[in-house]
């Protein structure tokens, strides 16, 4: 008789979450799911965790989170969905991929489209990830809405948590859809895009078009960073095979590069600073201090927020390469410390530095 009652209530429970608006949010330790840490029902999906962790036991950095469920349309025709994501995010909508920017962005805004039908229920996921310092994801979207008095793919709104489910809710609970295209009315064509990886399959399918297009897309060789009370005269730029570093002395990394205004590193970067980690494991006595610089366009209050994030990207990627903690002290200066004149774009480059010093 417990055993029937127990199955009852854990029946009856399911049965409820699964009637709950909401998606299932699975959290993990680790960028590619490695550990799941926790399992809730999220109503939205629009987190900002700056300076704290996205649900307890999961890591303020590095920590991915995928989220499941239905999607009603409520209305037929052209949806455009708006990402602002730091770091990285996919998207699907029934078996398409909508988003596909699986890579460091600090705090961009993505779009994708795909058309849909009023009143159909789409296996919605989404796969996103966190590496260094504060996570950040606000999934919105435009919808075909007659109704709406600015119309177009630019007039983004939060998803509400009535169109997110677990499973479609029986037809007579859903919300009374509006059809704003005629029945013989064919929806539009588009460009499809397949998802690489599986997923629940929708009927009936949408058709996507992927068009991830970052606010910020321009990328420079922004070299960063630099020591306080350092001379243009006594930096050494690194260009030899093997890295040469004395106490005492301020080594410019002039491979170490940025994407333009933000601190998320470049791959080529990862050349100078395996040597780097080389040399300090062959020295285990050596303390490093990485320091960052800027250029003073801009706000000063945000370049030096930028110049100290960047030497903590530097100072990130020496740790996870073996580099105790301790042994490392990064700054950030702003345009402070400037090492040539700022009044012409040649010479601003140059105050856009990463430096080392062993001491």
């Amino acid at each position: 008789m417990k055993r029937a009652f127990t199955f009852f209530v854990m029946m009856l429970w399911s049965g409820l979450a699964n009637a709950q608006p909401g998606l299932k949010g699975e959290y993990y330790n680790g960028t590619n799911f490695e550990k799941k840490v926790v399992t809730r029902i999220d109503p939205t999906i629009s987190f900002n965790w700056r300076n704290r962790n996205p649900a307890p036991g999961v890591n303020t950095s590095y920590h991915s989170v995928r989220w499941t469920g239905k999607l009603l349309a409520p209305y037929t025709g052209r949806y455009t969905f708006s990402a602002k994501v730091d770091d990285g995010i996919r998207l699907w909508v029934g078996n398409q991929k909508v988003l596909d920017v699986w890579q460091l962005n600090d705090s961009k805004s993505f779009t994708g489209s795909v058309s849909l039908r009023a009143g159909h229920y789409y296996d919605l996921r989404v796969d996103y990830f966190n590496d260094l310092l504060e996570g950040e994801i606000f999934l919105e979207w435009s919808t075909p809405d007659p109704k709406k008095l600015f119309p177009g793919p630019f007039a983004f709104e939060p998803i509400a948590a009535r169109y997110f489910w677990q499973k479609a809710p029986p037809v007579a609970a859903a919300p009374k859809p509006v059809n704003t295209i005629s029945k013989t009315a064919p929806v539009k064509a588009a460009v499809v895009v397949k998802a690489k990886e599986p997923v629940v399959k929708a009927t009936p399918k949408p058709v996507a078009s992927v068009v991830s297009t970052p606010v910020r897309t321009a990328k420079s060789v922004t070299k960063a960073m630099a020591e306080p009370n350092s001379s243009e005269s006594s930096l050494t730029p690194t260009t030899e095979a093997t890295l040469t570093l004395r106490p005492g002395e301020t080594v410019v990394l002039h491979n170490v590069q940025f994407e333009q205004s933000s601190y998320v590193l470049l791959p080529e970067s990862s050349v100078e600073l395996n040597k780097l980690v080389l040399a300090l494991k062959q020295n285990p006595q050596w303390q490093l201090e990485i320091g960052g610089h800027t250029d003073n366009v801009g706000d000063a209050r945000l370049n030096r927020a930028l110049s100290e994030n960047r030497a903590k990207v530097v100072a990130n990627y020496l740790i996870r390469s073996g580099i105790a903690e301790e042994r490392i002290d990064a700054k950030g200066y702003g345009s402070a410390q400037p090492i040539a004149d700022n009044t012409n774009e040649a010479e601003r480059l140059k105050n856009r530095r990463v430096t080392i010093r062993i001491r």
